[in-house]
C-alpha cells in the first residue's frame, strides 16, 4: 500500500506533462521570424543552387533556371521553418524543426492551391489582395502551428 502511494506521488500529474499553451505574442513572434526567413531563404537557396550547378556540376547558364528555382523554394521552406525554432517553444520546452518544416511545406502547398484558385476565379480586388497576403503568410503560419503542436517539456 505504501509503495502505491509513493508511486502515485512520484508520477507527474496530467497538467505537469504538457507545457503551458503558447501565448498569442509568442506565436506572432514565431510567425514573424518565419516570415522574415522566407525571402532570405528563397534568394539564398536559389543563388546557392545556381552556383553549385554552374561551378560544381558544370551545367550551362541556360540549364540552371529550373534547379535554381527548386533550390529557392527549398531554401524558403527551410528558412521559414527555422523561424519558430529560433524564437523557441517557451520556457523549459522543446519542439521539432522537422515538424515545423512539414508545416511550412503544408502551408506552401495551400499557398500554391490558393494561387491556382485566384487564377481560375476572379472574385475582385479585395479577395485577390487577401489571397495574396495569405499566399505569403500560410507557410509561416503552418510552420508555427506544426512546431507548437510538438512542444514538450525537456
Amino acid at each position: 500500500m505504501r509503495g502505491v502511494l509513493v508511486a502515485a506521488l512520484v508520477q507527474p500529474l496530467g497538467a505537469q506533462q504538457q507545457p503551458p499553451p503558447v501565448g498569442f505574442g509568442h506565436a506572432v513572434g514565431q510567425t514573424a521570424v518565419g516570415l522574415l526567413g522566407t525571402p532570405i531563404g528563397f534568394v539564398a537557396g536559389g543563388l546557392t543552387t545556381r552556383w553549385v550547378a554552374t561551378h560544381w556540376l558544370r551545367v550551362s547558364e541556360d540549364g540552371t533556371s529550373t534547379p535554381a528555382m527548386v533550390g529557392a523554394y527549398v531554401g524558403a521552406a527551410a528558412a521559414t521553418a527555422a523561424g519558430p525554432v529560433i524564437v523557441g517553444p517557451g520556457p523549459h520546452g522543446r519542439g521539432s524543426y522537422w515538424a515545423s518544416l512539414g508545416g511550412a511545406g503544408a502551408g506552401g502547398l495551400a499557398s500554391f492551391l490558393l494561387v491556382r484558385l485566384n487564377r481560375a476565379v476572379d472574385l475582385g480586388t479585395v479577395p485577390r489582395f487577401v489571397g495574396a497576403v495569405a499566399v505569403f503568410t500560410l507557410p509561416a503560419i503552418g510552420a508555427t502551428i506544426a512546431y507548437n503542436s510538438t512542444r514538450k517539456y525537456r
